[in-house]
């Protein structure tokens, strides 16, 4: 019996993609920042390994995954002053196709009592100390996502630079 090779969209994943642009990465995982910017400084975090169920994460990746997690938390904080963080694994559209093909991914979402200001936008967070909406969305232009990045990843070398001294 031949088995069909389903594409995955995350394995296929190129570091010169303009619109999900490479923030952070280890070994085992990456963190792109995603199309939608509502929540300013919104990222995906995703294993750099094909694996479709969380039960099947090392414990070498689980910890790395928290180690990401702490580096993005310092990340954000310092370059939006984030208030707090969502952290979600859903999963469900890789189920909407047929066959499914999920590819373990985490939604990484600072969140905000204050406002934003970056260029001429003001990010708000209407929904703060709620769960978030998943219909508020942005997709920013790109020179404003490009700025985003830029300010995420200024914050990650920061943050090595003060590590390392």
């Amino acid at each position: 019996m031949m088995t069909q090779l389903i594409a995955c969209p995350i394995c296929a994943w190129s570091p010169d993609n303009p619109v999900y642009v490479l923030l952070y990465e280890t070994d085992t995982w990456r963190v792109v920042l995603a199309p939608n910017q509502a929540l300013v400084g919104r990222c995906i975090l995703h294993l750099k390994r094909h694996c479709a169920d969380l039960a099947d994460l090392t414990a070498d990746e689980v910890f790395d995954w928290l180690a990401v997690i702490k580096v993005m938390e310092n990340a954000l904080r310092t370059a939006f002053d984030a208030t707090l963080f969502n952290v979600s694994c859903y999963m469900n559209h890789a189920y909407r196709e047929n066959p499914p093909n999920p590819h373990i991914h985490w939604w990484f979402v600072p969140r905000y009592n204050h406002a934003v200001e970056l260029q001429d936008w003001t990010f708000e967070d209407p929904e703060f100390g709620n769960p978030y909406r998943h219909d508020l969305l942005l997709e920013a232009p790109q020179a404003l996502h490009q700025e985003i990045g830029a300010r995420i990843r200024l914050a990650l070398e920061d943050s090595r630079t003060r590590q390392n001294k």
